[in-house]
């Protein structure tokens, strides 16, 4: 004896290969997954499983196989289920400043131009020694 959920669930899943010209029984895991896809937007995860699982229960009883434990099927109740979880994802906080805080409404201050260094300041920096350093007494 099936109940009417299941009877309804099926219905609709045999309505929808006919439409789209796919075997109902049996059915081929890839069907099961297409038709997942299509109902993904028309109801919620749980819902969703619920109705692939009552359809597996009657595609049982009626051929003695489950499609819905492939793992093509779940797979794609996975994706279903990251999709619809990300959708739920709160939106990001505010900016903790806004842009106005930091644009400068003041010319910027000129500099001066740098002075080319002199060759004895050059050949400074270019010791190869270093020079050497007394330390203070005490």
């Amino acid at each position: 004896m099936t109940t009417p959920a299941k009877q309804k669930s099926w219905q609709a899943f045999v309505a929808w290969c006919d439409e789209m010209g796919l075997c109902s029984s049996p059915a081929n895991p890839w069907t099961l997954a297409a038709y997942i896809r299509h109902l993904e937007g028309s109801m919620r995860f749980d819902a969703l499983c619920r109705h692939v699982d009552q359809v597996g229960q009657m595609h049982f009883a009626k051929i003695r196989k489950r499609p819905d434990r492939h793992t093509t099927v779940k797979r794609t109740l996975e994706s279903v289920r990251r999709r619809q979880e990300q959708k739920k994802l709160p939106p990001p906080p505010p900016p903790l400043f806004r842009d106005e805080d930091f644009l400068e409404t003041s010319p910027p201050i000129p500099t001066r131009p740098r002075e080319p260094k002199s060759p004895a300041m050059i050949r400074r920096s270019l010791r190869a020694t270093p020079q050497l350093v007394r330390r203070k007494r005490v």
